[in-house]
């Protein structure tokens, strides 16, 4: 499962103002993976991804987060562990080390198919960030920072909590694909509904009206065409089933970004010698 190549860490320059706006201290880069780890601490980071891995499903993310640095420490070339620890450090409220650990696998793993997904994810961290330094800056007003004497007025504080991130994001298109298939489904059901019924309207005409004569060929011919219709009519409802049901989906998905009160997360779990899915949810 170690199948990744290392390179060197790329520096990263962390401002401290929003750090001390979130209340967070700036995490240092990781160190540089110039070596393979022996068997033993293969083994020792297997160890410890599992226990991290039990923290996290009871939503410990401290400890969590304690556990996977160490199994990242002990087997540098394991970068899929910087996902897991980017996920305990976002749920742990510490966006600017999540921000380290992504930037840190997009670097260590540039060819990685999840690029795309993962820029796009330290954007929205770092919009985060941006809102909650400016949430927490002082507005001066006339006579001091607290507004002036008598009218009622007061600076923001410090100390007061971020503004929610409520950030709309975007939404997947992969629904729209779903939809569009179901609607081309749904046409070619349409198109051979209607041959289908044309060859019916045929057989009958050839029969003179619903009844034949034994022997006529036109019967098995008007059988084999009833036959197509009802198939062609399945597949026809089929479609349009389908195609409504990615409307829906893209309709109730919610945004990429935007943040749920309650929300169940499918999170990838990888590690020496392991690879699997967590399932969990926040409230």
């Amino acid at each position: 499962m170690r199948a990744f190549l290392c390179s060197a860490v790329v520096g990263v320059t962390v401002a401290w103002s929003p750090l001390a706006a979130a209340g967070e201290s700036p995490p240092a880069p990781y160190p540089e993976c110039s070596r393979q780890p022996t068997d033993v601490e293969v083994s020792a980071a297997k160890g410890a991804f599992q226990a991290g891995q039990a923290s996290f499903n009871e939503a410990d993310y401290d400890r969590a987060i304690t556990y996977w640095e160490d199994a990242y420490r002990r087997d540098c070339t394991a970068h899929a562990l910087l996902l897991n620890l980017a996920r305990a450090y976002e749920l742990n409220n510490q966006e600017q080390h999540a921000v380290n650990s992504l930037e840190t696998y997009l670097a260590r793993n540039p060819s990685s198919p999840q690029r795309d997904q993962i820029a796009r994810r330290i954007e929205v961290l770092k919009d985060k960030l941006a809102k909650q330094e400016a949430s927490a800056t002082p507005t001066p007003t006339p006579g001091g920072p607290s507004g002036s004497p008598g009218n009622g007025s007061e600076g923001a504080k410090p100390g007061s909590p971020p503004a929610e991130d409520t950030g709309g994001g975007k939404r997947s298109i992969v629904p729209l694909f779903v939809a569009g298939g179901g609607g081309a489904i749904a046409i070619v059901g349409g198109i051979l509904y209607l041959n289908a019924a044309s060859d019916v309207s045929a057989a009958e005409d050839a029969c003179g009206g619903r009844k034949c004569p034994p022997g006529n060929p036109a019967i098995q011919e008007g059988n084999d065409a009833r036959s197509r219709q009802t198939v062609a009519a399945i597949v026809t409802v089929g479609g349009l089933a389908v195609a409504g049901g990615g409307l829906a989906w893209y309709f109730l998905q919610k945004p990429e970004g935007e943040k749920q009160a309650r929300q169940t997360i499918v999170a990838p779990s990888v590690a020496p010698g392991f690879a699997g899915l967590n399932l969990s949810g926040s409230f």
